[in-house]
């Protein structure tokens, strides 16, 4: 790292030192005269300097309409300030539940926001993100950043910026809010065969060495399907062809136990993330089938269970998974 990077971070920090300090963290903040910030946009400096050279015009020439002309402008930009800060001054921003996601996928941040009166012109962003911009807010109404997520884990908006450039443009007012919003980001499902382990199995092999499973029953057929290239000709419902049904594929169905297990490492994959993911996959499938799973991730167990709270618990499990 040269010189001019940790210089920079070292102002990065101490800014983001100060900001706690001033602006402490909360799950809802009102904005006052203490955490709201006002300057010059870059529109507005164009502003002044436009007007600073028809007052020395005006004054190197003497003409009192080009100086009265100057002063009006400036009174345009000083009464600018009360109504842009006035704008923001007195708004509730409340952080929302915190969202959930997979990997690969957009995770959306919500805030609520709160007035008593209208307001203008807001903007809520972030640092990454994709901010969201609200013509108007009458009384109560969402804004959100959405965040595209790479990797499993927790993931921390940062420091959320509402900011408005009501009424003329030429002045931003703005803050800088931490809301304590957290978002969990599950592995990405990958599609793959669901091995499962049944609690006969399970009972086996705890004093034993691990080896590749199979799942438990004989496959049934199900029922065909349209023929997809490439399949094996002894997949084919030949019977199905000859009565002019067209090239048709069996479909076969494994029997499920009624309650088993999914482990980590007996799911085939080449590195952590791809086993994470898929087992990821299975949890979404035996829980569509509703077949009660339990989830080993090496000492961490969750016994067998089904339903919406049980499934959120092993992606959970998934995502804050650490190999140690």
């Amino acid at each position: 790292m040269n010189p001019l990077q940790k210089l920079r971070q070292r102002w990065q920090q101490r800014i983001a030192d100060w900001l706690d300090r001033r602006i402490p963290p909360a799950s809802q903040v009102r904005l006052d005269r203490h955490n709201l910030f006002i300057f010059p946009s870059r529109t507005g400096w164009i502003y002044l300097c436009l007007t600073a050279a028809i007052f020395l015009l005006g004054s190197n020439y003497e003409n009192n309409l080009v100086l009265a002309l100057a002063y009006l402008l400036f009174s345009l930009f000083v009464i600018s300030i009360f109504h842009c800060h006035q704008n923001l001054n007195g708004l509730i921003a409340e952080a929302v539940t915190s969202p959930t996601g997979y990997a690969g996928q957009s995770l959306r941040f919500a805030v609520q926001l709160q007035t008593d009166r209208p307001r203008y012109d807001l903007q809520l962003s972030a640092a990454g993100g994709l901010g969201e911009h609200l013509p108007e807010l009458q009384n109560r109404e969402q804004a959100g950043v959405t965040f595209v997520t790479s990797q499993r884990g927790w993931l921390r908006p940062g420091r959320l910026r509402i900011s408005s450039h009501w009424p003329l443009g030429l002045l931003e007012c703005w803050s800088q809010l931490d809301l304590r919003q957290t978002g969990l980001v599950y592995p990405q499902p990958l599609l793959c065969d669901v091995q499962l382990q049944s609690d006969e199995q399970l009972s086996a092999d705890s004093d034993a060495t691990a080896s590749p499973h199979q799942t438990a029953g004989m496959d049934e057929m199900q029922g065909v399907r349209p023929y997809r290239p490439g399949e094996s000709l002894s997949q084919i419902a030949w019977k199905q062809v000859a009565q002019g049904r067209g090239m048709v594929s069996k479909e076969f169905m494994t029997p499920l136990p009624a309650q088993c297990w999914l482990e980590l490492h007996k799911t085939s994959g080449t590195t952590l993330e791809e086993r994470l993911s898929r087992l990821c996959y299975q949890v979404q499938t035996l829980e569509q089938q509703g077949v009660r799973y339990g989830l080993l991730l090496g000492q961490q167990s969750i016994p067998p269970g089904e339903g919406s709270m049980h499934q959120t618990a092993c992606l959970t499990a998934l995502a804050l998974y650490e190999n140690n």
